[in-house]
């Protein structure tokens, strides 16, 4: 059996590792690292390719990774939702070492003025969003040639759905505003199209059939025929706590809502972050310490890859490892603190784990491959970026877990 192949000599980062258990027996990191399942997000990739009825691009922002990025290349993704310049420039760059071509939309409704005409004029963007007068006046007067230029205006409907995070507080247009937006894009001779967001792990498909059926109201009353309609991300991924249906009721409830209310249904676009990367990446953090209290303290914290733990009760599942191998048995309610000096950087909810656990154990956390590596600081000088590519992920090989459940009965949060 292969235990692990060795890509290039010296680096032991540059290497693939069969398992967590093979990575651990031959170089226990002393650094947060990120274990990156390849297979994990092909198999995203898949279900999305196959099954949403028009274009699939990335959100970047869930997981800028370079390893998850060039997987998503090689996957045959071609498009990508960016939200600054620093984004641009990383995948301008990923996709020509890669010898792939690719196309950015500039997502971010607030943009600086001359971020725009830099990624206009430097990068052939030549999709963008806006949400008010100003951002048009902004785009309109750094885009030379708006016929070849997408602006797709970003609303919010007037209803309400069970989300993990509204997006929509900071972002969209009303109605009426979206009405008199879209119009005046069109007659400035862009390509006119429509954006929405119905919220983070959005666990009810009838939000999209909801914001659908407002956005043919919009276009209606604006009387212009849209290019395209962007139903965003939102699609629910599957963690202990947080689980929604199968995408493929979302794709059909998606296709039968634009058929339904447009008379000329417009091309479809999606960009999801969290449902693509989240089960390809696990973090592997190593205890530094635990006092008699039931205090531990970990090599990584809320100002590393652990920040969204504190604002999204979203539920992780827990593994134990010592000397490579996983330590069970009878848990204890643990107060997890990151290394740094600050007191804040403590974890709210208490960290169910072995009862055994002692200083220079392994905690390996699965579905961890969004806005966690993407979220890390480097407060204190501490650093939370290091990916390793490990084929199998010890939680999806656990029996208990199945193709469309997570629920093991690991330890857990």
């Amino acid at each position: 059996m292969v235990i692990i192949i060795c890509l290039f000599k010296g680096d032991p980062m540059s290497q693939v590792y069969a398992t967590s258990r093979n990575l651990l027996s031959h170089q226990p990191p002393e650094q947060p690292l990120y274990l990156f399942h390849r297979a994990l997000l092909e198999r995203s990739v898949g279900r999305f390719q196959q099954g949403f009825p028009g274009l699939l691009t990335y959100a970047v922002k869930a997981n800028p990774s370079p390893m998850v990025i060039e997987t998503l290349l090689q996957q045959g993704v071609g498009a990508f939702d960016v939200a600054s310049l620093a984004e641009i420039e990383l995948l301008h760059g990923l996709a020509q070492t890669s010898g792939k071509s690719v196309v950015l939309h500039y997502h971010n409704p607030i943009k600086p003025e001359a971020a725009i005409a830099k990624a206009w004029h430097e990068y052939g963007v030549r999709a963008f969003s806006l949400d008010d007068a100003n951002e048009l006046d902004k785009l309109i007067r750094q885009i030379p040639d708006p016929s070849s230029t997408e602006l797709s205006v970003r609303y919010v409907a007037p209803v309400k759905h069970e989300v993990i995070l509204d997006l929509n507080t900071k972002f969209g247009a009303n109605v009426e505003t979206a009405v008199d937006l879209l119009r005046k894009v069109s007659e400035a001779g862009f390509k006119a199209s429509l954006t929405f967001h119905p919220g983070t792990q959005c666990t009810d498909a009838q939000a999209y059939v909801d914001f659908i059926a407002c956005g043919a109201k919009i276009a209606r009353q604006a009387d212009v025929t849209l290019y395209r309609l962007n139903v965003g991300g939102g699609f629910p991924a599957s963690y202990v706590k947080s689980q929604g249906p199968q995408l493929g009721h979302y794709f059909a409830a998606i296709d039968k809502a634009v058929k339904q209310h447009f008379d000329v249904p417009p091309g479809l676009v999606c960009e999801p972050g969290r449902s693509l990367v989240n089960d390809c990446v696990s973090l592997l953090l190593k205890v530094l310490h635990r006092r008699d209290n039931d205090n531990i303290f970990l090599n990584d914290g809320i100002y590393g890859g652990l920040m969204e733990m504190n604002f999204s009760d979203l539920g992780w599942p827990l593994l134990c490892w010592r000397k490579g191998q996983i330590i069970e048995g009878k848990n204890t309610a643990y107060t997890a603190f990151g290394p740094t000096c600050d007191s804040i950087d403590v974890l709210k909810e208490p960290m169910y784990l072995p009862s055994q656990l002692a200083a220079g154990d392994y905690i390996e956390i699965p579905l961890m491959g969004a806005y966690s590596s993407a979220c890390a600081t480097q407060f204190n000088g501490f650093l939370s970026a290091s990916y390793v590519q490990v084929e199998e992920s010890s939680y999806h090989a656990l029996p208990q877990v199945h193709e469309d459940s997570v629920l093991a009965q690991v330890a857990g949060f």
